[in-house]
């Protein structure tokens, strides 16, 4: 080209630069109250304000800065009127050297220090990586919103919801609708939720779901500690891990040392040995698998046609070494306990699931149908085909009420009860046996019988004395009816307990003076008809699975 001829292009190119510059403002000018953006680079620069008034077209290699944002993009548009940006392609903003975000599409107001960001967005915090194809950021509160969905990723959680809000300063996040969160330990899903990627604290704000490979979780309110394994649930909260299953108004857990508290409408499952605990307050630890239940605690064993309800002051379970899934049940102090064909009262009580076996102690009473029995240690054992047993030690006393003055009575040393088909068949009296008993003819009675004998067995029919016999040296007297009872118709040590017995399973709780308390069972009596596990299919007690968590 001529010499010439190349000065006159640079020159028209120069002039054009310049007027580009002075008729665009926008581009360098520094105002009192804000600072525009500022165009660093382009591979082409176009103004054509017949087209769009007081706005540049960037194509190339583009690059914009605004106090700490840092613009790339591959085009854009720039406002000079209302200092903002529309940028295309590959675009990336960097705030600080610390936050980045990534899209197609970027429109940025540097008044306002808002960037909608559109179509395939990648956010970029320390600790923390957003995507979405949707979010406005707030440059100078580092907020962001997605309202479309979004998933987001730390070092260890995946958390992916419909609507999110990100508090960059404050490093929250805030997630509504579909909520879930997924980690190498477990899933949780939930309608509300609230996450903190510095403190790694999950704060429940809705019904949610944690599930685990051998542990599931429910709770409408509390929050979930994940970096320390802590968690504290205060709303309508369901633990299940295993065979066991919590539920309770107020549940705190400690995973690393297994130690929990529940209060509040406290029901504790045991599935594999179908036994029920509540009561208001308890402590737990599920390393060593031992609980303790205080305030209004009920036991509750479940049979086919039937239920056990037992109160007492304290209740406590821990495993037996001879089995899998076997437990020690311990209850103490104003026993009382009800099932249809049984009732008793006693100090203290423990029960074996293993072979099915209750001990009584401390002054124990059992009542089956018209027959009271009564010894200083009473055991029954439920284990055995067909024929059960009841062991009465020491001071052993069995009182059968005939009318209401009329009364067959045995006593003994020790005494064994044969149960078949949950009736009482048969006692053995071992050592020092006496009785006093009204033999019937016909329908009359006939008199009153008053024998000794070392060894006695009596046979029951319909729960009633049908035959007696006298083993060893007996002797024995039959005297005439007397319209009223005397010294000659009761046995020393006789009494008729039948005001201590419960007649019902609200019965159970009684002061220690014997008077009733007026309290209602726990949630639906507490479930005589066995729970539902919460989110999971409907089954009862004798066979829901923990669910399984989801790839």
């Amino acid at each position: 080209m001529h010499k010439h001829a190349r000065s006159i292009l640079s020159v028209i190119t120069f002039v054009t630069t310049i007027l580009l510059i002075l008729s665009c403002p926008f581009a360098f000018s520094q105002s009192k109250t804000k600072k525009t953006i500022s165009i660093d680079n382009a591979d082409s620069l176009l103004y054509n304000e017949a087209i769009i008034k007081n706005a540049q077209r960037l194509l190339g290699n583009v690059k914009m800065t605004h106090k700490e944002i840092v613009v790339f993009c591959d085009s854009a548009w720039s406002y000079s009127s209302s200092n903002t940006v529309d940028a295309f392609g590959n675009v990336h903003i960097i705030k600080n050297d610390t936050l980045h975000m990534w899209a197609r599409y970027i429109h940025y107001n540097g008044d306002k220090g808002m960037a909608k960001a559109r179509n395939k967005v990648k956010l970029k915090d320390p600790g923390l990586t957003l995507t979405t194809d949707s979010l406005d950021f707030d440059m100078k509160e580092e907020i962001g919103y997605y309202n479309f969905g979004g998933t987001i990723v730390d070092s260890t959680n995946t958390l992916t919801s419909i609507v999110g809000r990100y508090y960059s300063k404050e490093k929250e996040l805030f997630f509504k609708d579909s909520v879930r969160l997924v980690n190498d330990d477990y899933v949780m899903t939930s309608d509300t939720m609230r996450y903190n990627t510095e403190t790694e604290i999950v704060h429940i704000l809705g019904p949610t779901h944690i599930i685990g490979d051998s542990t599931y979780l429910y709770s409408e309110n509390g929050w979930f500690d994940t970096k320390n394994n802590l968690s504290e649930l205060l709303k309508n909260s369901t633990v299940r891990r295993g065979d066991t299953q919590l539920e309770a108004d107020y549940i705190f857990y400690d995973d690393n040392t297994g130690d929990g508290t529940a209060k509040g409408d406290v029901i504790i499952n045991d599935f594999a040995n179908k036994i029920i605990i509540t009561g208001n307050n308890t402590s737990y630890n599920d390393f060593s698998k031992y609980a303790q239940v205080t305030d209004s605690a009920v036991f509750i064993q479940c049979f086919e046609s039937d239920s056990l309800f037992l109160h007492a002051d304290t209740l406590q379970t821990k495993p037996d070494t001879v089995g899998v899934n076997q437990k020690i049940f311990t209850t103490f102090y104003n026993v009382r306990y009800y099932k249809n064909d049984m009732q008793g009262i006693c100090d203290s009580l423990i029960y074996y699931t293993n072979d099915s076996i209750t001990q009584l102690y401390n002054e124990p009473v059992l009542w089956s149908e018209n027959n009271q029995m009564s010894a200083d240690f009473i055991e029954v054992v439920t284990n055995s085909e067909p024929t059960n047993y009841i062991y009465l030690k020491n001071n052993s006393f069995i009182v059968q009420e005939v009318d209401t003055s009329k009364y067959n009575q045995i006593k003994g040393k020790n005494m064994v009860g044969h149960i078949i088909d949950n009736d009482l068949k048969k006692i053995d009296v071992n050592g020092n046996g006496q009785s006093i008993y009204y033999p019937v003819d016909e329908e009359d009675y006939i008199g009153v019988n008053r024998a000794e004998s070392s060894n006695i067995v009596l046979y029951l029919k319909e729960n009633k004395i049908h035959h007696i016999s006298f083993i060893k040296s007996p002797t024995g007297v039959m005297k005439p009816l007397l319209e009223q009872a005397s010294p000659e118709t009761r046995l020393e040590g006789f009494k008729w307990r039948n005001n201590e017995r419960p007649i019902s399973k609200y019965d159970i709780f009684r002061d220690k003076n014997g008077t009733p308390v007026p309290q209602l069972l726990p949630k639906s009596e507490i479930r005589q008809t066995l729970p539902v596990v919460k989110g999971l299919r409907e089954k009862t007690l004798s066979g829901p699975d923990i669910p399984i968590k989801p790839e």
